[in-house]
């Protein structure tokens, strides 16, 4: 047996180890210490069970030894094996314009900033528009609402934004499921309402271990959060005033992978963690990493389930899985509304004509979606305000999905692949649920859910299509 294949072998071994839960906390991967400087002692070593591997690295290592040890489990080995392993996951997202480009060996830091926005996020906004660096803040509805010039700043310099809860408070939060949907909800709001922007991306105060179980993933789920916990923790709130060097040193002494998620805070009380940052990205570039932002299209990174969960409450219930399902969705089409509107063209009709003003007959709207084509004549397809709505059931018809509905329940459900879309239907709904043929949605925020971004459009006076991509 050569050298090489021994390796090999040791690593699939390694993989097979962590794929199945076989390492004991404490057993030499790097994990979480604790969020909060309050957690006790045995909660921090719990922390430690998060995988090293992601899923993806795990299925590549042991399904393509020999691509794996050609290219290190990334680059070349990556990509040819991307389509045999798409169960694995969605690719790594493309950076946004102003963050550095991946570069060809797949090695990617996601930097996450949590519980801000305050007054040290101006400087790490700073010190990050230096770098041409984008990242992630998870903030605090709270905290949106007293700092809500820097909330904006944050989405308009190109980083992405998520929820972290409003007050962050451990009793409240994980006492019920319904206490956390309502500030995963008021939250929501106050970005939207803030920024304009919807985000579908969520971070568990203290991460998930011990604090969810199996009933919050599944109604986070089913209302299209993307919930991501973190391979690198930084250390910056194991207590109060950890040092600059200490932090530095906590990031250095972590496992290294093709894809890092890093924990760090912009809080106040956090002013060491800004300080350490131009170390920390110094220290990633040696390595040969690029910065990229976390988005919809970034598989999440995610502690395993805890056997015996921290807190004891009652379990999630339908009508609070509803109730934040019911609101997700309104918040997609309100986002989906506005950013329709703010990415009209010149020459998008608007609603309604003058009273008496001849109208020109309204072109077909055509929508591509790879090889397939939809045709819609006039008045089978609205256009009000940018936004695009057409009939469920076509939709899914060029897409290749289904669709049912619950008369019952008033639920209409879109399934595409292993994705889906819900609607909940009012009282006032009723016709729609007895006819589903005629249930109408708009075209951008149903495709996103479904995992379809919109490549471009014309939309003008003589003119209607869309080209539908997979993301």
């Amino acid at each position: 047996m050569t050298e090489r294949m021994r390796r090999v072998m040791r690593a699939a071994i390694c993989a097979l180890a962590v794929w199945f839960g076989l390492f004991e906390p404490g057993g030499g991967y790097a994990g979480y210490l604790g969020e909060a400087a309050g957690e006790t002692a045995q909660v921090r070593q719990n922390q430690l069970a998060v995988t090293a591997l992601s899923a993806y690295d795990a299925k590549l290592l042991l399904a393509e030894p020999a691509l794996a040890a050609s290219e290190g489990s990334g680059g070349a080995a990556r990509t040819q094996y991307a389509s045999a392993a798409a169960s694995a996951g969605p690719d790594e997202d493309k950076p946004q314009k102003r963050t550095e480009q991946a570069s060809g060996n797949g090695k990617t830091v996601y930097l996450t900033f949590d519980d801000g926005p305050s007054r040290n996020t101006g400087e790490v906004l700073d010190l990050l528009k230096r770098e041409g660096i984008a990242a992630t803040f998870f903030v605090l509805g709270e905290h949106v609402k007293q700092q809500p010039a820097l909330t904006k700043r944050i989405v308009r310099e190109g980083h992405s934004i998520g929820n972290h809860t409003y007050n962050h408070k451990y009793a409240e939060i994980y006492g019920s499921f319904g206490e956390f949907a309502d500030q995963v909800m008021k939250t929501d709001e106050l970005i939207f309402k803030t920024t304009g922007v919807r985000t579908r991306l969520l971070r568990a105060p203290g991460g998930t271990y011990g604090n969810f179980d199996q009933g919050y993933f599944d109604a986070l789920a089913e209302a299209g959060y993307l919930v991501h916990d973190w391979n690198v923790d930084s250390g910056d709130s194991k207590r109060t005033g950890v040092p600059v060097s200490e932090i530095i040193a906590t990031v250095k002494g972590s496992k290294l992978a093709d894809k890092l998620v890093v924990l760090l805070h912009d809080s106040t009380g956090h002013e060491a963690s800004v300080k350490a940052l131009p170390a920390i990205i110094n220290y990633y570039k040696a390595k040969g990493y690029t910065f990229a932002p976390l988005t919809e299209r970034v598989e999440p990174i995610r502690f395993r389930m805890a056997v015996k969960p921290k807190w004891t409450r009652a379990k999630v219930t339908r009508a609070e899985k509803t109730e934040l399902v019911r609101f997700a969705n309104s918040l997609t089409k309100q986002a989906g509304q506005t950013a329709a509107e703010a990415e009209a063209p010149k020459g998008t009709p608007k609603p309604s004509k003058p009273v008496g003003q001849k109208q020109p007959p309204e072109p077909k709207l055509v929508l591509h979606l790879g090889d397939g084509k939809l045709e819609l004549e006039s008045g089978t397809y609205s256009l009000g305000k940018g936004v695009t709505e057409v009939r469920l059931t076509k939709l899914m018809e060029l897409a290749g999905g289904t669709v049912t509905a619950d008369a019952r329940e008033g639920r209409i459900e879109a399934k595409l692949n292993d994705r889906h879309a819900v609607w909940l239907l009012d009282a006032e709904d009723a016709s729609a649920r007895e006819e589903v043929d005629r249930f109408a949605v708009p075209v951008r925020s149903t495709m996103e859910q479904l995992g379809f971004s919109i490549e471009k459009y014309v939309l003008g006076d003589k003119q209607r299509e869309i080209w539908i991509a997979a993301q």
